[in-house]
């Protein structure tokens, strides 16, 4: 009889980069479903995408490989995966596996906030190639706030009341900070203490200058002049420090406060692309669509829609 390992039926060649769904919807930044499926068993291909996600397990056990390596996931255990790690699941023998599935955009932690002091907190979840800990078993987060804000976060997704979403999100950073306490108390490396205080230095000048300048016409060469460095090497330090280029920072804060008008205010398009520090309309849309995976009206008009159903249905 011919046997397959279940420790090398996957491999990274294997891996898929799994698509964004079809049409011109609004990608939500928090997506959460309940994973089922009986054991022995594969559960999910080889695959990477964008999005932060965390697994955690209410029954069975299953075998979780990431980047290449094995974990034996449990009732109770959580496993951590980074942005664009090469994943597969398989279930093992024994009873249903059931688990709860987040999955977020790494920008749900960036958006928190904009400074450094704050940003450097999600740099193990959105800098490194993989967590400093992939899985936590449940025995060494029984201390923590961990199982009871997983308990809310399915909860607030099985009711979906007013506002859930929002609720998620808080949730959420309540997982991402315990996780990171429970790693300081345990004295796991988090990748940060690489950054010396010369550097934070550095980042704090470079988004204040984002903050209050992203509306001009702002370059990389000026940055660095204002930061008095050259641009070689100022251009070099800001991407060994978070992982984009100068550019794509002030490009993320662009589209962020573009979200907000597009939100927020009847400004037509070319008065948003204005507004964030683009001179071009169509460069803005451009960028726009890069982010968010669709144009900056079909953006405003979808949420408009959303808006307008979600008070239809808690209003009826």
């Amino acid at each position: 009889m011919f046997v397959i390992r279940r420790d090398s039926m996957f491999t990274q060649l294997d891996a898929y980069k799994e698509q964004l769904p079809s049409g011109n919807d609004i990608r939500e930044p928090i997506h959460c479903h309940m994973q089922t499926s009986e054991p022995n068993r594969r559960i999910a291909s080889p695959h990477f995408h964008d999005a932060i996600e965390l697994l955690y397990s209410f029954s069975g056990r299953a075998r979780v490989f990431v980047s290449g390596q094995p974990f034996l996931m449990e009732k109770g255990d959580l496993v951590i995966i980074n942005s664009n790690e090469v994943h597969a699941i398989w279930g093992e023998s024994g009873e249903k596996v059931e688990y709860l599935v987040i999955k977020l955009d790494p920008e749900v932690l960036y958006s928190t906030s904009r400074s450094i002091f704050e940003s450097k907190y999600v740099f193990p979840f959105t800098m490194s190639k993989s967590s400093p800990q992939t899985l936590l078993k449940s025995g060494e987060m029984a201390s923590t706030v961990i199982p009871a804000t997983i308990a809310k976060i399915n909860d607030e997704f099985s009711h979906k009341d007013y506002g859930y979403d929002f609720a998620i999100r808080i949730h959420i950073c309540t997982i991402f900070l315990a996780v990171l306490r429970h790693w300081r108390q345990s004295g796991i490396s988090v990748g940060t203490e690489s950054i010396n205080d010369s550097d934070f230095q550095l980042m704090r000048q470079v988004f204040q200058l984002l903050e209050s300048h992203y509306a001009t016409a702002l370059t990389a060469k000026q940055a660095a002049a204002t930061c008095n460095l050259s641009y070689s090497y100022f251009s070099r330090k800001i991407k060994s420090i978070t992982g984009r280029s100068f550019t794509e920072l002030l490009n993320y804060i662009r589209i962020t406060e573009a979200e907000k008008l597009l939100t927020t205010t009847d400004l037509s398009i070319t008065e948003v692309a204005v507004s964030v520090g683009y001179s071009s309309t169509s460069y803005f849309i451009q960028h726009f669509k890069q982010a968010k995976h669709l144009s900056p009206l079909r953006f405003k008009k979808r949420l408009q829609q959303s808006v307008f159903d979600k008070n239809e249905t808690f209003l009826s």
